[in-house]
């Protein structure tokens, strides 16, 4: 009976940790996102030494190389990534710093292959969304421990957003990842500090040509009457 018990605990237990240990971590993402929808990000994860061995075929990875792959792109600049361990607290990190041309074709990238980015003027103000994938199967109590938090500076004043704390042009979201059962959604209304959109400009202007034009042939028209 031992003997079986102890088939079944090294036969199943590497598939539950697996089913649960890829989202184990600690994961932050701060961005700083200009007008035109370029901008820039940073990305720092980290996990204890002892959990990496249950991370071969997770979603992130720790290998400087396939890191750099992950976060690859057309129009998205890899510029710097380190991976580097702390014996203090026995975890290992990974840091990275991209830049990006439009922020709505991040998803091009494999890393961000699930989660939907948007970035788009309405008016006078810009509306930003960006997707959460579900990270999680579990609400497990120590899933608690785990952070997700996603920083972001605008462009403008935030009108609007359900991130957890605003300040000036900054918005700050974070989840426990007991809380990433379901898919998230970040949301923000922010105004745009170039003022009115250009186009509603082009038709403001182009009322007021034909009003001219209207008033001049009217006015020719008075003057050969009388």
């Amino acid at each position: 009976m031992f003997v079986r018990i102890s088939f079944v605990m090294r036969t199943l237990l590497p598939v539950l940790l697996l089913s649960v240990l890829p989202g184990c971590l600690d994961y932050t993402q701060e961005a700083t996102i200009e007008e035109d929808g370029s901008g820039s990000m940073s990305i720092h994860y980290w996990m204890s030494e002892s959990m990496l061995v249950w991370m071969k075929d997770g979603s992130l990875t720790f290998n400087e190389d396939s890191v750099r792959h992950r976060y690859s792109a057309e129009g998205i600049d890899v510029q710097s990534v380190e991976v580097y361990a702390r014996e203090e607290d026995s975890t290992r990190h990974v840091a990275v710093g991209l830049q990006f041309e439009d922020i709505n074709n991040l998803s091009a990238c494999e890393a961000f292959k699930d989660v939907t980015f948007r970035w788009m003027r309405e008016g006078d103000v810009f509306r930003f969304e960006q997707t959460i994938p579900v990270n999680s199967t579990s609400d497990e109590a120590f899933l608690e421990r785990f952070t997700f938090t996603y920083t972001y500076t605008f462009p403008g004043e935030i009108r609007e957003s359900n991130a957890d704390s605003l300040s000036d042009g900054r918005a700050v979201w974070e989840f426990k990842l007991s809380e990433l059962g379901t898919a998230e959604k970040l949301t923000a209304v922010i105004n745009a500090r170039s003022g009115v959109n250009v186009w509603w400009i082009v038709g403001v202007t182009g009322v007021v040509v034909v009003l001219i034009v209207v008033l001049t042939v009217a006015r020719r028209k008075r003057g050969l009457t009388v």
